[in-house]
């Protein structure tokens, strides 16, 4: 297993993130795109305020229509749990806590907007996906990721279980130069940790962590697994889905038939027919 699946693995979890606020602010950010009906249901919520477009205002302001959201949810109100449930499904936000200014906690996610990598340069980064989120956390050192934030709270794939992963920082940033710390320089080990965790986030979304049938111990294996089919073409969820509770059984590349038949100019699914596991 590698290191940084390993770490987001030990990190402490809870099952109710706004308990742990406090005299915090509690706030969401969760993707439109992913969500996209979510205007709609956030303003049936009582409880709810100050929804923003996270891209308002910046570099990408002209992307507007596809912004993230920013909204504030009253700690004792019932629409916390409808706005978890919306940043659970199907990886699309997250939620974090604050005791600085709304206005200063809301600016701090539009810096974050914009990360300098090894690989891609200046670019406009998704720290919002639970996923990313989560590797930004654990491979990235600098304080200014957390800024005037508390804490973050990143939620579980599937449906059935209920722990939120939990990323603080010891100290927080309260007040930060608009030119110093920004863009963020991401190592080089930020995107690899990224897609390890989206493909874990892919797993458990078909296999809980609570129901039991796939461990933590069996993962290294169904995904290297999974990389392999989606190298040779097997790329879809439809595919794919099926096949995990076999993936964990033995590894693919060890046996010459089946990569045969992952080497063959054949559709995907007859791939998947021909191999038989």
């Amino acid at each position: 297993m590698s290191t940084w699946l390993s770490e987001f693995l030990k990190r402490p979890v809870t099952a109710e993130p706004w308990s742990h606020a406090g005299k915090r602010q509690v706030y969401c950010l969760v993707d439109n795109v992913r969500q996209p009906r979510v205007l709609e249901q956030l303003y049936q919520l009582t409880g709810v305020s100050h929804i923003e477009q996270v891209f308002q205002g910046t570099a990408f302001a002209e992307l507007n229509q596809v912004s993230p959201l920013w909204l504030h949810v009253d700690v004792q109100s019932p629409a916390l749990s409808e706005v978890a449930r919306l940043c659970q499904a199907r990886r699309s936000g997250v939620l974090l806590t604050s005791n600085t200014d709304p206005s200063k906690a809301l600016q701090h996610a539009r810096r974050l907007l914009q990360m300098h990598s090894p690989t891609h340069g200046a670019a406009l980064a998704r720290f919002y996906d639970p996923a990313f989120w989560s590797a930004l956390a654990l491979t990235t050192a600098s304080p200014f990721l957390f800024g005037p934030w508390h804490s973050v709270y990143t939620p579980p794939a599937h449906p059935d279980d209920r722990m939120w992963r939990v990323w603080e920082q010891a100290e927080v940033v309260s007040e930060v130069s608009h030119d110093v710390g920004y863009p963020l320089r991401l190592p080089d080990s930020t995107l690899p940790a990224a897609d390890e965790i989206r493909w874990w986030y892919w797993v458990r979304a078909y296999q809980a962590e609570t129901a039991g049938s796939l461990a933590d111990e069996q993962l290294p294996r169904v995904l290297a697994n999974l990389r392999l089919l989606v190298e040779h073409g097997v790329d879809e969820g439809r595919h794919l889905g099926p096949l995990l509770p076999h993936l964990s059984q033995r590894s693919l590349r060890e046996h010459p038939r089946l990569m045969e038949v992952l080497r063959s100019e054949l559709p995907a699914f007859e791939k998947i027919q021909r191999l038989e596991i």
